[in-house]
């Protein structure tokens, strides 16, 4: 399975809401870079354009990668042990686990073709350089584009020196006042890119704004005095509303002249230093205010959570600041991607934000952290309730999209005495949503630092429950079962039956992870007694439906599943749920596939897949995938069509579960039964054909795969021939040399079904059919 499992796209990178100006040069340098270098940095001062020209450069190779280029931005984390996570979640992959993050993204991506861009890497320039190091050590087909204030110093890095913008290179006018310039000077001004820079950002700002003999004097002055940086020069433009271009330059003269030319990378942060300070000084003690604590937000928000922070009438000086271009809005929210009752979403740019946080004093800052932590713990709170109720499906979008302030939160209350008992009750509070998004490793991270904090309060008690839960999901047993034996000693003492109940469930799914259906029966039957007597209160009470419907359909007690999992979808109806109605659908195809009726299972299988789709859940879709697969090698009119695509799903399930880390899949019994489906494959189709077709279904993306399993494969294929990737090349080259897939496996580090894989999707591009053709072509090339 690819790194874009979860993703149609080749990228993910923001939507574009200026035009990129200029740097025709360094589009080609760093493309060039990056064809000879596996590593690739772009160094330089904040505002230079380090970021945005990455992006421009990534958006232009981004077909010669088999799986696109993907955008990691690592401003929005401040601990070390969440960078593997954050690229994980960029790429598409559910989630790595803790201990070593790091090799388990390697493993994840040992056989990928694509880009990284690892974007502004400075504050965590030793992490990134160790990622970065074991990624290409174990990733021969990525390469990575990094943006950051200093060199990472990793093997086999090239840094390249971004510089500012050209700057017009004509005379230099005595000083202000307006001066006029001849139309020759006017022209190849206008060819200036610092000047197109200004022009276009001008327009945003006044429409119809153009270079005339009278203003480009102070035009190019500005530009100069600002050295040609990008975020220099556009808040510079925004004074155009109610300023001259001339009396900005005057402005700029006044403040810059203790400065003298900006000509090193020191000078040249002071002067955008100096630009932003100009901008803040423009702003009211209000607007000032603001600035500085919102500062305190990793990344987005919105202007409730700025009001939390900011205080009384935060949100009207937050429109101010939006309007003087300090503040901007973010183009990429998508509908129900905020909590019920929110607005669209802000953001400040890293340059901005740095500075205000350096403005911020100490007493400030930790009010303004302790208001940011108040205000997503009450979110918490409400999403909490919501777990299993009719506004799941849009929590769980705010907290896959809010993670990054869930995140800050989070670490301050665990790393500031006195606020412990808040961070672990928001872990409490996101337990149900980590377990929906199969963000697992990020749970077990926060419950491994709650389980730490205020020892003998309920949620240490519920902490513990979580941790062995997460523990479960991953296959972990052994770690699992001190922490629910410890969870189960608490629930006791306290007393907390709802806890013991959850518990009860937990140790029923341990059990049938271990292969104990008898056991799982009996936990699962017990727990659910207590919740339909007592109440669903959140998902993980309501899914003991489709858990002990599962145990009971390995017991082969088909009809009494089939009954329990309609009583639990007329309990999600009644509630407003959609993931745990999702799983018991699931289960009742399997019932049905058990029972013969395969039509049944399949129906049941895509009607979950529906769901799970919209949901983003991985671990559910890749068991939709699986039911299908088995129905379909194992139906009584199965042809060699339906063997052909029941071993391609059959093959995108198997790394989707190693894409998922969870090595158990549902069990010893689930995984017997893929087993002997991909037997009957192979029976039918020939080793040949069966390991081909396996090939093919590893390789695809999550979007594929279920295309595949709906039977609209059409439906993903490109409209048009795509040009062969860099990996495409190498093996088409090698192919021309007269080697087989086999040795060709060898010298790239590749497995032999991964080059089989390659090998079709070529002949599939060029219209191929021999192996000649390729050779004969890659020669007239």
């Amino acid at each position: 399975m690819t790194t874009q499992s979860f993703r149609a796209r080749k990228d993910n990178f923001p939507a574009k809401v200026t035009r990129f100006i200029g740097r025709k040069r360094e589009l080609a340098a760093v493309a060039a870079a990056i064809d000879a270098h596996r590593l690739v940095t772009l160094r330089g001062p904040g505002g230079v354009g380090k970021t945005r020209l990455a992006l421009q450069v990534a958006a232009a190779v981004r077909d010669t990668f088999g799986q696109g280029a993907w955008l990691v931005e690592l401003s929005v984390i401040r601990c070390r042990d969440l960078l593997a996570p954050e690229v994980a979640k960029a790429l598409g992959l559910p989630d790595v686990a803790p201990g070593d993050p790091d090799g388990e993204l390697a493993r994840h991506l040992a056989e990928s073709d694509l880009l990284l861009v690892l974007d502004t890497c400075e504050h965590l320039v030793t992490a990134c350089a160790d990622l970065a190091t074991t990624l290409l050590a174990a990733c021969p087909g990525l390469r990575i584009l990094a943006t950051s204030r200093e060199r990472l110093g990793a093997p086999g890095e090239q840094v390249m020196l971004i510089s500012p913008l050209q700057v017009f290179a004509g005379r230099d006018p005595a000083g202000p006042g307006p001066a006029i310039v001849s139309a020759s000077d006017l022209a190849v001004m206008g060819r200036s890119e610092a000047v197109e820079l200004f022009l276009d950002r001008a327009r945003a700002t006044v429409p119809g704004y153009a270079l005339t003999a009278a203003n480009a004097s102070a035009v190019a002055r500005l530009c100069r005095r600002l050295d040609g940086i990008p975020l220099a020069i556009e808040l510079a433009a925004v004074r155009l509303r109610s300023m001259s271009a001339d009396e900005i330059a005057a402005r700029l003269d006044d403040r810059f002249r203790v400065l003298g030319t900006a000509r090193t990378l020191t000078d040249r942060h002071r002067t955008l230093r100096a630009a932003v300070r100009w901008s803040l000084e423009l702003c009211t003690p209000a607007e000032q205010r603001l600035w500085t604590r919102i500062s305190v937000f990793p990344g987005g928000f919105t202007s409730e959570a700025a009001g939390a922070v900011g205080g009384p009438g935060a949100r009207e000086v937050l429109a101010r600041l939006v309007d003087k271009s300090v503040v901007a809005r973010d183009p990429d929210t998508a509908p129900g991607e905020t909590a019920p009752g929110e607005s669209p979403r802000y953001r400040l740019l890293d340059t901005m934000r740095d500075f205000g946080r350096e403005l911020l004093p100490p007493g400030d800052r930790d009010d303004a952290r302790r208001r940011h932590r108040d205000y997503y713990q009450a979110l918490v709170a409400r999403a909490a309730t919501q777990s299993a109720g009719p506004e799941q499906v849009r929590w769980m979008a705010w907290v896959r999209r809010e993670n990054g302030n869930l995140r800050a939160a989070l670490d301050y209350s665990f790393t500031t005495p006195g606020q412990e008992a808040a961070g672990l009750a928001m872990t409490v509070g996101l337990r149900c949503y980590w377990l929906m998004l199969g963000a697992f490793g990020e749970g077990r991270h926060w419950h491994e630092r709650a389980l730490a904090a205020c020892p003998g309060s309920p949620d240490h008690a519920w902490a513990n429950f979580g941790a062995g839960l997460l523990a479960v999901l991953r296959g972990d047993l052994v770690t699992a079962g001190p922490l629910l034996a410890r969870a189960a000693d608490l629930a006791g003492a306290l007393p907390d039956p709802r806890l013991a109940a959850s518990v009860t469930s937990a140790l029923g799914m341990a059990a049938f992870h271990s292969g104990d259906v008898a056991a799982a029966m009996d936990r699962h039957a017990c727990a659910l007694a207590y919740f339909k007597e007592h109440g669903f209160t959140d998902v993980l009470a309501l899914v003991c439906y489709s858990r002990l419907a599962s145990a009971r359909v390995l017991a082969f007690q088909l009809d009494d599943a089939i009954q329990l999992c309609e009583e639990g979808a007329r309990q999600c109806a009644a509630m407003g749920d959609q993931w745990a109605l999702g799983t018991v659908i699931w289960v009742r195809g399997g019932a049905r596939w058990l029972s013969g009726d395969n039509e049944a299972a399949i129906t049941d299988a895509l009607a979950s897949l529906k769901i799970d789709e919209a949901l983003g859940d991985p671990h559910t879709m890749t068991m939709c995938l699986d039911l299908i697969a088995v129905s379909l090698a194992t139906r009584g009119d199965a042809g060699k069509g339906d063997h052909v695509r029941a071993a391609e799903l059959t093959g995108a399930g198997d790394a989707m579960w190693e894409t998922l880390s969870a090595p158990l899949q549902m069990g010893p019994i689930y995984a017997e039964i893929r087993k002997d489906a991909a037997a009957k494959c192979r029976a039918a189709l020939g080793d040949a054909r069966f390991e081909a077709a396996l090939g093919r279904g590893a390789a695809m993306s999550l979007a594929e795969a279920v295309a595949l399993a709906r039977g609209q494969v059409r439906a993903v294929a490109s409209a048009e021939p795509r040009p062969l990737t860099r990996r495409e090349r190498e093996i088409a080259a090698l192919v021309a040399q007269g080697l087989g897939n086999r040795d060709i496996a060898e010298q790239l580090y590749l497995s032999k079904r991964t080059v089989d894989s390659h090998l079709e999707h070529i002949f599939s591009k060029l219209g191929f059919t021999s192996r000649t053709q390729l050779t004969n072509w890659v020669l007239s090339q």
